[in-house]
């Protein structure tokens, strides 16, 4: 484990944020630490300047991408089961928002399709389902259809980059409205052959709309980008860490491909 950079702050003292869990992520996914170098004096500020920028700068570069595609990754509490790691092709295109994903393994998700764009039915997305049901093709659903919610946890258009962010952004916004504190730590990591900065945030105190007890995020150190979020529950009685609510990973990210519109027309 690397060495930890940390900073505790009540939310008055923060900007904006990023995210955190102790726990390593999951097979495929294997996080080497870099050793750190900064003395403890060094390592609380920059883990204070990284931690109120981030989420600033993670937009802004995020802002100047047109699209990208990548292999995305992703496991959810689903009717309080914790599903298998699910591996997709995702095309996204940042502006106005389109997302196109094809899940290839475990087999249970095989198959399956969502494509979705703004130009067209901006409340509806294409929905292909996986096994045999896919036979018939895409069907038309609502982007919040409830059987599609049964088995997934957000929209497609809650699975990207940006949707990231802006889940990150609103579960500190709202620790800060509450005046709740925060604790932050940060860290050097490598993540899917990527040099990245690992944001931890503990969010002790619990209410009704705490979206997680530890959040963690991953931004890669050249892009500024996101390259995987975890949200853990409070941990039980006698644990030291909380089980997995929702993890998501974009590894192999290619940027600016030049999608066209035909990318999410299905």
């Amino acid at each position: 484990m690397p060495t930890k950079r940390w900073v505790v702050w009540a939310c008055a003292g923060w900007i904006a944020g990023a995210a955190a869990v102790m726990a390593q992520p999951h097979s495929g996914q294997a996080t080497t630490a870099a050793k750190t170098t900064d003395s403890p004096a060094d390592g609380e500020k920059n883990a204070r300047e990284s931690f109120v920028s981030v989420v600033s700068e993670s937009r802004t570069a995020l802002a100047k991408v047109r699209d990208y595609t990548c292999t995305f990754t992703r496991q959810e509490l689903i009717n309080g089961k914790i599903s298998a790691e699910q591996v997709a092709e995702m095309k996204v295109r940042t502006n106005p928002i389109g997302v196109y994903v094809r899940f290839a393994r475990p087999e249970s998700v095989a198959g399956m399709e969502v494509a979705y764009s703004a130009t067209r039915k901006a409340d509806r997305m294409r929905y292909r389902p996986a096994g045999v049901a896919g036979a018939k093709g895409f069907q038309t659903l609502e982007l919040n259809d409830p059987k599609f919610l049964t088995a997934n946890r957000h929209p497609v258009t809650q699975w990207t980059m940006a949707a990231i962010l802006d889940r990150v952004a609103a579960a500190v916004a709202r620790e800060k409205t509450l005046n709740n504190p925060i604790e932050v730590y940060r860290s050097d990591y490598q993540f899917a052959g990527r040099n990245v900065v690992r944001y931890e945030v503990l969010l002790r105190r619990p209410h009704a709309f705490r979206t997680a007890y530890q959040m963690l995020v991953y931004i890669d150190k050249e892009t500024k980008l996101p390259l995987r979020y975890e949200a853990y529950d409070q941990p039980k009685p006698g644990t030291h860490s909380g089980d997995l609510i929702e993890s998501y990973s974009f590894s192999d990210v290619k940027l600016n491909v030049g999608l066209g519109e035909n990318t999410f027309d299905y």
